[in-house]
């Protein structure tokens, strides 16, 4: 299955607002459910960026790509 640029910059994008939020809510109270979550949308976010080097596509382009 390939997936184009716009739809990795796309994913991209909303798995740093999704950590962003979680890393906001993990302030206020921390279950193993929240942090289990968190550590799954790091992990997805490093697999993605790696996806990106391989195809030369960096964060700036990646969020003008979504705009």
């Amino acid at each position: 299955m390939k997936i184009s640029d716009k739809e990795l910059a796309t994913l991209y994008i909303q798995y740093k607002k999704q950590k962003k939020y979680y890393k906001e809510i993990k302030k206020e109270r921390c279950s193993l459910v929240e942090l289990n979550h968190y550590l799954e949308i790091k992990r997805c976010l490093t697999m993605l960026k790696v996806e990106m080097s391989h195809r030369g596509l960096t964060k700036k382009q990646a969020k003008k790509m979504c705009k």
